[in-house]
């Protein structure tokens, strides 16, 4: 089993994608199990960070700047739209970030996350796009606060990129 761990970490860290795992037959002459264990994609898991980084990010500035909509009695409920990719060429990976905004905005107890919209005072809608900044990938995250017709009342933006020494996003 340490050399099955030992295994999959290097292949983790060299970027392999998948691989077979065979058990020898002398651990058990009746039977040979055979596992095709996917490996996660490595670009994926960067973008998976940098989606959820830009995310909080966006979503924070938004409740820093609505305080005025959501500092009324009973607190205005929230339909939170999920978050739209303009650029194909984008990675998927926006599950953690959908997750950051729901937690942050449930969290903060500021407005009542509703799961339908039409039961929504205000619709939160998020996109994102790709954005190079000096030859280096970043990305932009949109997010809009929109009232029942969803036309847009406020909304805003984060860039970030990621850092050409240790590949974090800033």
């Amino acid at each position: 089993m340490k050399i099955k761990v030992a295994v999959l970490s290097f292949l983790l860290l060299t970027g392999c994608h998948s691989v077979m795992v065979s058990a020898p037959e002398s651990e058990n002459p009746s039977t040979t199990v055979q596992e095709n264990i996917s490996m996660p994609d490595m670009q994926n898991i960067y973008m998976t960070k940098a989606y959820e980084t830009a995310a909080t990010r966006v979503t924070n500035k938004m409740l820093d700047d609505s305080a005025d909509l959501y500092e009324i009695q009973p607190k205005p409920k929230l339909y939170i739209k999920q978050i739209v990719k303009t650029a194909p060429e984008l990675p998927d990976g926006f599950y953690t970030a959908q997750r950051a905004v729901k937690d942050i905005v449930k969290g903060s107890g500021t407005f009542v996350v509703v799961d339908k919209m039409e039961d929504a005072t205000y619709i939160l809608e998020t996109s994102v796009n790709q954005f190079n900044v000096a030859n280096l990938p970043g990305i932009i995250m949109k997010q809009s606060l929109n009232n029942t017709a969803d036309q847009p009342l406020r909304a805003w933006n984060i860039v970030i990129k990621q850092m050409a020494e240790d590949q974090s996003w800033q």
